[in-house]
């Protein structure tokens, strides 16, 4: 019955122990960052904004507001990134960037970005943001890489309004279909057509992977890893529990 009886009591305060500490240790911050182009079909000396967010926010405690890691493009298709949102500053020589933006404790917008567009761009290019991570001042949880590709429009397509040489553009004074062309008389036995196109649906093709290899660090943010918290909390339990069972031996 002692044995039994001391076995029960130190069994009780470990579990005492471990519900004190595991009560006391906030649930570590994380967030998925995702960037969202106002079109993704551009032309030569075009601006795109990117609108940057926080989503499955969890546990940012007084918010989150810092955002880094590497961006990757052709400098002869995109010219330059700028922010209208936030401040963002890079190194060109590593390709490292930070991001400051709102302050999150939730889902919501974290920045806008500017992508401008070269006026020599021609083709397909991509914009590829990786290791990138975000911070609360204590954690910084990693979000998959991210790629943003971008297509220069044919400016012969028939489908491109923009096109003067769209020979079905109403808006074109030398289309003969065109009603409302002042060289046209509408004369009997003519048959007038009213030209029509097509509306481009512009789409984000990217692709995404997690797997991150090294990790940048953010400024004045904290270690507080899960495995220190674990290991403090091992330890604490196995001391008491040897204390108790030395100074209750004798029961």
């Amino acid at each position: 019955m002692k044995t039994k009886l001391k076995m029960i009591l130190i069994i009780l305060m470990a579990i005492m122990l471990i519900t004190v500490f595991t009560t006391s240790v906030k649930a570590e911050y994380s967030a998925t960052v995702t960037m969202v182009p106002d079109k993704t079909e551009v032309n030569p000396g075009d601006t795109v904004s990117v609108v940057v967010n926080l989503e499955d926010v969890v546990d940012a405690g007084t918010g989150a507001s810092e955002m880094a890691g590497y961006v990757e493009y052709d400098s002869n298709f995109i010219e330059s990134i700028s922010s209208t949102q936030g401040t963002w500053t890079t190194n060109p020589e590593t390709g490292m960037f930070l991001l400051s933006g709102n302050i999150l404790t939730e889902d919501g917008q974290f920045a806008i970005l500017q992508f401008k567009v070269s006026e020599n761009a021609t083709g397909t290019s991509s914009v590829t943001f990786t290791q990138i991570i975000t911070s609360d001042g204590t954690a910084e949880p990693t979000s998959p890489d991210i790629t943003l590709t971008f297509t220069v429009a044919d400016p012969e397509d028939p489908s491109n309004p923009e096109d003067p040489s769209n020979p079905e553009d109403p808006t074109n004074p030398e289309d003969p279909s065109n009603p409302e062309d002042p060289g046209d008389d509408n004369t009997a036995g003519r048959n007038n057509i009213t030209g029509g196109g097509s509306t481009n649906t512009n789409s984000i093709r990217g692709n995404s992977t997690s797997n991150v290899t090294t990790q940048t660090k953010l400024p004045h943010a904290g270690i507080g890893t899960g495995m220190i918290i674990a290991g403090a909390v091992l330890v604490v339990i196995i001391i008491g529990s040897y204390v108790l069972y030395k100074r209750y031996q004798k029961i």
